[in-house]
């Protein structure tokens, strides 16, 4: 083997190599447009294959064996035929990536291309049997009937041609890399072929051919990245406008009842993404009795914000029916497991106090339990008494207590973000160092006692990622 073959058949591997992984990314982006990249996909593949046989006329050339004889005349017919399919694949690729913006030449350019595709393919297989465009000599080595070798060329560039006015005609359309782009698609394989045409042994449309689809598929690439990109701003963006919707659905111009100086109440809820299924509720239910709730759906983000949005509106609606805290959660969950075809739950606290005695009457749906303070004293938890999360099983019963707030006593409400914020060693912070925290501060005002728990998880966690809703309310009875 020539040192000659050694170059192209290395040169014609690494080329097949290369198509092969390109198939491989364009697959795994093919949902942004099955057709582009089936197109796409089908010239890189016929592009490799192209290669593969280049490798084995070269590999065979010269071998006067029975397999050789019917490797270089197979190896060789396919070149020659794959040639024409690439150029039939590349028009249907680039008029259907013009879209409208061809109008009515782009249909036009498809059935010249491709009839002239047909006839070179028709004439490559009358070829074959009469032998007017190529033959082999004694040693199997494949040479150019040089008279007639000129029409299947003709034939090639006729069809490129076509291809290169279609793209010249809507030159304004196109950006500018897809300028570069079709041209080096249309125009190398053409001077490479009259280049080839001149001179034998050197096989440079194939390099061509690889190169071009390639530089189609770098277009390809960018194209799906600056979508991507774009489509992920789309995202955030929708993001950032549901995240503003359900802070404005909760309460959080702060303070609430400016005029009522029986109680003094703060809350906050931070997402650990764009949005959360961690909510909170604060509301009068007649002048005299406050409906504190607070609640953590299952799962996160978008879905577990959609099952908080239907699971507050439908608790608030039975709290200001003048049901009792029990009540609340009994048609709630009622409410949430018909028709609950998610699987998703919700875990609800909810208290209704009092104003004028300090009484509060509780029901707890599988929520974390409160913390009390009482005057003077330090905070620890209440351990209540749980029913089921709301949304799990119908025909759930729901137990009732109450607490009995003497002024100066203040309730610290939480969801599970907060003990089980983790660091970067997957440590917990844990209901001690929660309880810890509100002691630092423990006669501060609520939204003080809040700001003092808040910057302690920040403390603990440092710059591990938040894992969960942090929602915490804390009321002070005056």
């Amino acid at each position: 083997m020539s040192l000659t073959q050694i170059i192209h058949i290395t040169f014609e591997l690494w080329s097949a190599a290369f198509c092969g992984i390109a198939i491989i990314c364009v697959l795994a982006t093919r949902y942004q447009d099955r057709r582009k990249s089936k197109l796409l996909g089908y010239q890189l593949l016929c592009n490799a294959l192209l290669n593969l046989f280049e490798v084995l006329a070269y590999y065979f050339r010269g071998n006067t064996s029975e397999l050789g004889y019917y490797m270089v005349r197979i190896s060789n017919f396919m070149v020659f035929f794959l040639t024409h399919i690439m150029l039939l694949l590349a028009t249907n690729y680039i008029c259907y990536r013009m879209g409208n913006k061809g109008g009515k030449g782009t249909e036009l350019t498809r059935r010249t291309v491709r009839t002239i595709c047909i006839v070179g393919i028709i004439m490559l297989v009358l070829s074959r049997f009469v032998g007017f465009y190529y033959a082999f000599d004694e040693q199997n080595r494949y040479y150019r009937l040089n008279e007639s070798y000129w029409i299947m060329l003709a034939i090639q560039i006729t069809g490129a041609l076509v291809l290169t006015v279609f793209t010249v005609f809507h030159w304004n359309k196109l950006k500018t890399l897809e300028k570069i782009a079709y041209l080096s698609y249309e125009l190398l394989p053409i001077l490479a072929i009259g280049f080839q045409a001149f001179i034998y042994g050197i096989s440079l449309s194939t390099f061509a051919s690889t190169y071009s689809v390639l530089l189609m598929f770098v277009v390809y690439v960018i194209e799906y990245s600056e979508r991507t990109v774009s489509e992920k701003q789309r995202i955030q963006s929708e993001l950032l406008l549901a995240k503003s919707i359900q802070t404005a659905m909760l309460p959080h111009a702060f303070p609430l009842f400016p005029d009522r100086k029986e109680f003094d109440i703060y809350a906050t809820m931070d997402p650990a993404r764009e949005v959360g299924g961690d909510f909170y509720d604060l509301f009068m239910i007649d002048d005299d009795h406050l409906c504190m709730v607070i609640a953590d759906v299952s799962g996160k983000g978008i879905p577990a914000a959609l099952f908080m949005t239907v699971s507050k509106t439908i608790l608030k609606s039975c709290a200001m029916l003048g049901n009792s805290a029990s009540e609340i959660l009994r048609k709630t969950n009622e409410g949430l497991t018909k028709d609950n075809q998610t699987g998703m739950f919700v875990t609800v606290w909810v208290g209704i106090i009092e104003l004028s005695t300090g009484k509060i009457s509780c029901s707890n749906a599988g929520h974390e339990y409160p913390a009390i303070m009482r005057k003077g004293g330090t905070f620890g938890i209440l351990k209540d008494k749980h029913g089921f999360v709301l949304g799990g099983m119908p025909d759930m019963p729901y137990r009732e207590y109450t607490i009995q707030l003497e002024h100066g006593d203040r309730l610290f409400l939480y969801t599970d973000g907060v003990p089980e914020a983790t660091d970067r060693n997957n440590r917990m912070y844990g209901t001690d160092r929660m309880i810890a925290a509100l002691n630092r501060t423990p006669n501060e005002s609520p939204k003080k006692i809040l700001e003092t728990v808040r910057a302690d998880i920040n403390s603990f966690v440092k710059d591990a990622e938040q894992f969960d809703d942090l929602t915490m309310v804390c009321m002070e009875y005056i």
